[in-house]
């Protein structure tokens, strides 16, 4: 019986080193999820694997907003309307935006110059029908605040200058459409703007504070032929005591024609930071456009014009003076609900007013144009059409009519 009991312990034995053994030498085997978590379509896991935070996963000190691509129903202008759980989701809307934050390797060329180590980069991609139709870059430092701003209206890739002693940011080539570039300081104070036209123009705009408020701008024009930036004239603010604007100084350093209709007297303030989220302040100025028959005048250098505000920044008047500060004429505004709603311009002996009618949206319908108190032109807006009149001695003469800003037909009217 004990010899039996040995034999079985010795068979065990042997069995049991023998599964060892084979243990020892098969290889070893991955540990593999059943299915993947968070399970995504081909583009999105190579968007992910393209983003910021994913090459960054174990390290410290990246800000928790900094945050994997971020899918949201969108609008024209760009705004985010609600979030989206994924791009297939988002893309079901006619407008689609997304929010990512990138490498340095995506960054521009013409940016580059404009990039510290130690912002994070953030691009808002604007999306019509699946198709990507507008980028916007966002430079922000470690405590958000965007350091700069920056979209163009197109996506192709700027060349750099052949020269390289002149290649810098200044030399974005002419090849792009209407864009800026906005650069502010730590204080989300604007001091820099860049701004590029469809035509070629550009012009940069420097900005001075004292105590946090505006006391100066300088624009400067792209020379060409000098390759360089040069001052076209300064503005500088005047304030009260309870710190609202009282007046601006417009000083001119060059000589310039000046049309009113083409190129209508500027003013605006720097935006602010929480106005870049607001699609209408992404392209384009704030203007005081002012009627083709006001005429153009020469600007010499040392002329200035003077800038009269309201507590709400609107201009009231605007006078210019030459040199020997003689005015040579001075502009009247008269704003209603935050429009003009008439402008007067006196120049000399002859006073030239202008009124104008809004609909319930805001949009200019109806502008009337006096010369020494007579009417010579009527425009009624209908839609994208525009209907002209002109007037002799308070007889309509001509009518025009224009659509989308081009002449489709003019007609002379006989009035014997």
């Amino acid at each position: 019986m004990n010899k039996k009991i040995i034999w079985i312990i010795v068979i065990v034995l042997i069995l049991f080193a023998g599964l060892i053994a084979v243990t020892q030498e098969a290889p070893p085997q991955e540990v593999l999820p059943s299915e993947r978590v968070n399970q995504t379509t081909p583009e999105e896991e190579i968007e992910y694997e393209n983003d910021f935070t994913y090459f960054y996963e174990y390290t410290t000190g990246i800000p928790d907003w900094v945050r994997p691509v971020r899918w949201f129903r969108s609008n024209k202008g760009g705004m985010a309307l609600e979030e989206m759980p994924s791009r297939v989701t988002a893309m079901r809307n006619e407008y689609v935006l997304a929010v990512n934050f990138v490498q340095m390797d995506a960054i521009p060329e013409y940016l580059l110059p404009y990039y510290d180590v130690g912002y994070f980069i953030e691009v808002r991609t604007l999306y019509q029908r699946g198709q990507q139709i507008r980028t916007q870059w966002i430079f922000r430092d470690i405590n958000g605040i965007a350091r700069l701003a920056s979209v163009f209206l197109e996506t192709s890739e700027p060349a750099r200058n052949e020269d390289p002693a002149n290649d810098t940011s200044d030399n974005l080539e002419t090849k792009h459409n209407a864009g800026f570039i906005e650069i502010f300081d730590e204080n989300s104070l604007f001091i820099t703007e860049y701004r590029y036209y469809d035509d070629g123009r550009r012009n940069r705009t420097d900005h001075v504070y004292r105590d946090g408020l505006l006391v100066s701008s300088t624009v400067l024009f792209w020379d060409e032929d000098t390759g360089e930036f040069r001052e076209a004239y300064a503005d500088f603010l005047r304030y009260n005591r309870s710190l609202f604007l009282r007046s601006v100084e417009r000083i001119f350093y060059e000589d310039r024609q000046l049309s009113f209709a083409e190129e209508p007297v500027r003013f605006s303030f720097p935006r602010r930071i929480a106005e870049m989220s607001d699609p209408r302040n992404l392209i384009g100025e704030k203007i005081n456009a002012y009627p083709e028959f006001f005429g153009e005048v020469t600007i010499s250098r040392n002329d200035r014009i003077v800038f009269i505000t309201d507590v709400r920044g609107n201009v009231l008047t605007q006078t210019l003076y030459d040199e020997e500060d003689n005015a040579v004429w001075v502009i009247q505004n008269t704003w209603l609900n935050d429009r003009i709603i008439s402008t007067l311009k006196r120049e000399g002996d002859t006073v030239y007013l202008a009124e104008y009618e809004y609909n319930s949206n805001g949009d200019r319908i109806v502008e009337r144009n006096f010369k020494n108190g007579v009417l010579e032109r009527l425009v009624t807006t209908h839609g994208r059409r525009d209907i002209e009149e002109l007037f002799f001695n308070d007889v309509v003469v001509l009518v025009a009519v224009w659509e989308d800003g081009r002449k489709i037909s003019e007609t002379r009217v006989n009035n014997r």
